[in-house]
Parts: C-alpha cells; structure tokens; sequence
C-alpha cells in the first residue's frame, strides 16, 4: 500500500507463517493511506527451481530478511499495483541480483528502481504453471493484478479485496468510518474492496470471466494484504468478496 508509514509502522515480532504447499506470509507494520491506517502483510512462495518469489513485501528487518534467506535465494520481488511500493527499493539493495515486476503504471511511479519487465495478464517464464495471474484495469486509479499460487490454492489479492476484522477497526479507524467499512462490506467475512474502488470499475463485463475462472481453480485459501486471512473455504469466500461484480 503507498502513503506514509509512521516512525512505529514496522511491528518487529512479524513472522513468516506457512499457509499451504511452499507459501508463507508475514504481517508487516501499519500504514497510512489518505489518512487511514492499513495493515500490510507479504507473501513467499518458493518456485520449483528453489528459487524464491516475493509479493508485495513489507518493511524489511534483520530478522524478516533472515528468515527469507532461510527459506531460499530470492529471485523475485512482485508490486502488483501503484499502491504497493514502499518498501520495493529496501528489498531490492538487500537482494540486488533479484528480478524486480511490476505493472507499467507501478515503474512509470518508481523510476528510481530498476525493473525487469511489465507484469500483465501473462505471466512470464520464469513462474508461468506454477502461479496464475489475472489483470484487472477496470478502475482508472489503479490497475491490479491477482494472483494464484496452484501448489498451495492460494488466491493473493492487494486491494481487490480487503477483510478488516473487527478489532482492527476498533482500534485505527475513527468511530465515524466504522459503520461505512461494515456497510460497504470491506470486513472479515465479506471481503469487498473500497467503495471508490467499486464505483469506478468500469467494464466490469470483462472482468467477470476472469474472477470466474480464478473461482473455477477452487482456492482452498485467500492471502489478502490488509485484513484477515481465509484460511478455509476460499472458493465460497471469493464468490462472496466478488458478488459485487458477479451479479
């Protein structure tokens, strides 16, 4: 996610959990984006090749990096949209020989950073049959890619869905947003995104046989990068987070 982290943003305790077949993830620290606060978490899959992939990652401690090595050598570090950079330029000094994607509008945003290609609805060879990737460009603010790791039957989104619990919004959302987050059903359970996101997807007639077809893998667990994880029943979760555009 981009905007501003606080000088405490970085919760130093985050741990790299396993969630199905070579995939982990670990919780970052809290962000603030136009002034509300995000949690942020990363996802590692290792690769066939023993090689590792890194989605969206947050920011890189000692012990972070340490147990990433633990897990393999780094080859690739993913943004899938202009939202989630923050932390890209860290992790590419601590690994200088991994590949660095990104949607186009994501290196027209950074272009301090060196990139290795523009990520689209074909994933290149380097993980093509081994993570699925769905492009969305409905929304003029932000295109997105989802992606789906087969080995583990892991949907990964950004911000096409997001499951707040309720704790969380008790405790960094002001008492007046609380009510639009549970009515816009951007919450655990329901999982929709903004609703600035929703009203301006547009086309979505394109977008549905996409959605359609990542529901038709029949994920077993859902990564989201601020909320709660699904880490059950990901195929009926994601029939529920998507209903918005499915009907």
């Amino acid at each position: 996610m981009g905007g501003t982290p606080p000088s405490d943003a970085l919760d130093s305790r985050a741990m790299l959990q396993p969630l199905g077949s070579d995939l982990w993830f670990a919780d970052g620290g809290i962000v603030s984006f136009n002034g509300f606060d995000y949690p942020t978490r990363m996802a590692v899959v290792r690769l066939a090749d023993g090689g590792l992939w890194l989605w969206s990652p947050v920011e890189r401690t000692p012990a972070l990096e340490e147990g990433v090595r633990a897990l393999g050598p780094v080859r690739h570090i993913v943004s899938p949209n202009k939202l989630h950079y923050l932390f890209l330029a860290e992790w590419q000094a601590a690994f200088p020989d991994a590949k660095l994607w990104a949607t186009a509008s994501t290196i027209g945003k950074c272009p301090g950073l060196h990139f290795s290609g523009a990520l689209a609805a074909d994933p290149p060879d380097d993980w093509a049959g081994q993570i699925d990737q769905f492009y969305f460009t409905n929304s003029p603010f932000v295109d997105e890619l989802i992606f789906f790791h087969r080995a583990s039957r892991t949907a990964i989104i950004a911000d096409l869905s997001q499951t707040f619990s309720e704790d969380f919004l008790m405790r960094h959302w002001p008492w007046w947003i609380r009510p639009i987050a549970r009515l816009s059903k951007m919450v655990e359970g329901w999982g929709w995104p903004p609703i600035d996101y929703r009203l301006s997807f547009r086309r979505r007639a394109s977008a549905r046989p996409k959605i359609r077809a990542l529901i038709d893998e029949h994920p077993e667990h859902v990564l989201v990068a601020h909320g709660e994880v699904v880490r059950t029943g990901g195929e009926a979760f994601l029939c529920r987070a998507f209903s918005w555009l499915l009907r």
